[in-house]
C-alpha cells in the first residue's frame, strides 16, 4: 500500500513538472509565437510592436494603406496562420540567410525556422496555402524580443543542412512556391 502511494506520488510529481516546463516557453521564441497568433487573429495594429524599432513605421504604413486594405495585400492576404513546428537554428547557420549587415546589427539575435499554416485569399511568393517553411529572426531591444526579420532562404538549403522537418510537404515547398515568383 505504501508503495503504491508512493508511486502515485511519483507520477504526479511527474505530471506537474512536465506541465511546468511546457509553460514555461522559450521567452525568445513567445514574440514569434505572439506574431503567428495576431495574424491568426487579424489583429493587425498590434504587429509593429512586435517588431524592432526600425521596422515599425514600415509596417504600419503596410497597414494603413487603403489599398492593401481593399485588395487584400500583405497582411490583409492572410485569412487564418497556425504555427505547426519549429525549431532554433545555429547562429553561424541562420546568419546565412540574413544581410550581412545586420548580423552585428541587434543583440541576441536567434533564429526560429517554422512551418505555418496558412489559408490565404490569393496566393504569392510570400505566401501559399498550406504549409509554409520561413526563418523568424529575434532580437533584443529594451531588453525585450522582437521580431527583426522574417527571411524566406530555400527551404531545400535547410534540409540539406540536416534542420528541416523531414516531412513530404517540405520537401516540395520550393516547388510549390516557385510557380508564384513571376506573379504579383
Amino acid at each position: 500500500m505504501q508503495r503504491r502511494k508512493v508511486s502515485v506520488l511519483l507520477l504526479l510529481f511527474l505530471f506537474i513538472t512536465t506541465i511546468s516546463v511546457q509553460a514555461q516557453e522559450n521567452p525568445a521564441f513567445a514574440v514569434v509565437r505572439k506574431y503567428i497568433d495576431t495574424l491568426n487573429q487579424h489583429n493587425w495594429n498590434t504587429i509593429p510592436q512586435l517588431w524592432v524599432k526600425e521596422r515599425r513605421k514600415d509596417l504600419a504604413d503596410q497597414i494603413n494603406s487603403k489599398e492593401n486594405q481593399e485588395k487584400k495585400l500583405g497582411f490583409f492576404n492572410i485569412k487564418k496562420a497556425k504555427l505547426v513546428a519549429w525549431k532554433e537554428l545555429p547562429p553561424e547557420f541562420g546568419q546565412i540567410y540574413i544581410p550581412p549587415h545586420y548580423v552585428d546589427k541587434f543583440e541576441g539575435m536567434r533564429y526560429f525556422y517554422v512551418a505555418v499554416d496558412y489559408e490565404v485569399h490569393k496566393q504569392n511568393k510570400r505566401r501559399i496555402n498550406g504549409l509554409n517553411y520561413f526563418i523568424i529572426v529575434v532580437a533584443k531591444e529594451n531588453g525585450e524580443w522582437k521580431i527583426a526579420l522574417t527571411p524566406g532562404p530555400p527551404v531545400t538549403h535547410i534540409i540539406h543542412a540536416g534542420y528541416g522537418f523531414g516531412t513530404d510537404d517540405e520537401k516540395t515547398y520550393d516547388e510549390r512556391r516557385a510557380m508564384f515568383f513571376h506573379n504579383r
